[in-house]
């Protein structure tokens, strides 16, 4: 299992600060092309599991734009709704934070 993130430690460490506030405490992943060393740029693909679902689309928008404001990268954040979905089974094959 890869282990390794194309973020250094600063940066994860706004994501978790960021999804942690924003959501509750949450199971957050990286996945996407972050988490291929070998590839370059890319948008920061964030899967969040959060305990507390209310107003959860405004809080997606919220964490989103704050996440890219501070990343100054395009950030796409995928709420868990169904592990059966395909997109939920691919985030959660990337990289806990």
């Amino acid at each position: 299992m890869n282990t390794q993130i194309r973020l250094n430690s600063e940066e994860i460490k706004i994501i978790k600060n960021t999804i942690n506030k924003i959501f509750g405490k949450s199971d957050i992943y990286i996945f996407g092309s972050r988490t291929d060393l070998s590839k370059k740029g890319g948008d920061v693909d964030i899967f969040v599991i959060p305990q507390n679902y209310e107003n959860i689309y405004e809080k997606r928008i919220k964490a989103k734009i704050n996440l890219k404001d501070a990343l100054f990268r395009n950030v796409d954040i995928v709420i868990h709704k169904d592990f059966n979905n395909l997109i939920e089974k691919e985030a959660l094959k990337g990289i806990k934070i």
